[in-house]
């Protein structure tokens, strides 16, 4: 039964009956699932079985919680709640959590600090806010954020005291402290700029960068449009009833603020 699956761990170290049937019960309390205790796990949906799982690792007390991916079988609608729960579980019982996932959407809404890793190799460990404004890297700046950041390769360029990020479809006029930056690490970089930063106009504005709408994707309550720039295909974040139509040339105007810039040879950040 579920009750013996949660009390498995602790009649292994020959805990008391009454102490074994004090524990389940509060765990079973905690994590809601008291009406199941006397069900067979194959009476369990996919829901309440991660439940039970967590229950017996729970009723050890540990002093630290590993996780490994234990949403990847539940469907997009039960994962949403199980996110929500294990969170509100791990702020409750005060223990360090270790979570494993390749889900970006998990790591940033439950965690406290994220180590994002490729290949066996720490990339950044880092708040979840400082790794979306701040990526140390192509790499993290890729993985974090839906859609993922857009990237175009391109060289920075001093003319007249003015900078420009030069690429082979569009040139744009940055500001002067951030150019001076680059310039001063490298020529040849990758520009990086999220789907949310770009605004789309239907007429030419200076500094703007001219591109051809491709696909449009409602999605509610955003609309994510993929805008060709010659060979490049980027995306961008706009408001639901945006008119325009596939094959429509547009305009994009970057929030400068909000750009990054990335060694093209490293991929490390520079800005």
């Amino acid at each position: 039964t579920v009750y013996d699956n949660i009390a498995f761990p602790l009649r292994l170290k020959k805990v008391p009956k009454n102490e074994i049937d004090r524990k389940v019960r509060q765990v079973a309390k905690l994590l809601r699932i008291e009406e199941l205790l006397n069900r067979k796990p194959s009476q369990l949906s996919g829901g309440q079985q991660q439940r039970v799982a967590l229950g017996r690792a729970l009723v050890k007390e540990p002093d630290v919680l590993l996780l490994d991916e234990p949403l990847s079988n539940l469907d997009a609608k039960l994962r949403v709640i199980m996110r929500a729960e294990l969170k509100r579980l791990q702020k409750e019982l005060k223990v360090t959590t270790i979570y494993v996932t390749h889900d970006q959407v998990e790591a940033m809404s439950m965690a406290d600090k994220i180590a994002v890793m490729n290949a066996g190799r720490l990339q950044q460990y880092a708040e979840p806010s400082e790794l979306y404004n701040k990526p140390a890297n192509l790499f993290v700046a890729g993985f974090i954020g839906s859609p993922p950041m857009n990237f175009v390769e391109g060289s920075i360029k001093e003319v007249n005291g003015e900078y420009y990020f030069d690429s082979e479809h569009f040139k744009l006029k940055l500001p002067s402290e951030i150019g001076e930056i680059v310039l001063s690490k490298t020529s040849e970089v990758i520009m990086g700029f999220r789907p949310e930063n770009a605004k789309i106009i239907k007429e030419e504005q200076p500094n703007t960068i001219q591109g051809k709408v491709y696909v449009v994707e409602p999605l509610g309550k955003d609309v994510i449009v993929n805008v060709k720039i010659g060979e490049i295909l980027v995306k961008i974040l706009a408001r639901p009833g945006i008119e325009i139509v596939p094959g429509q040339n547009i305009w994009l105007q970057l929030n400068m603020d909000k750009i990054h810039f990335f060694e093209k040879g490293t991929g490390k950040a520079i800005v």
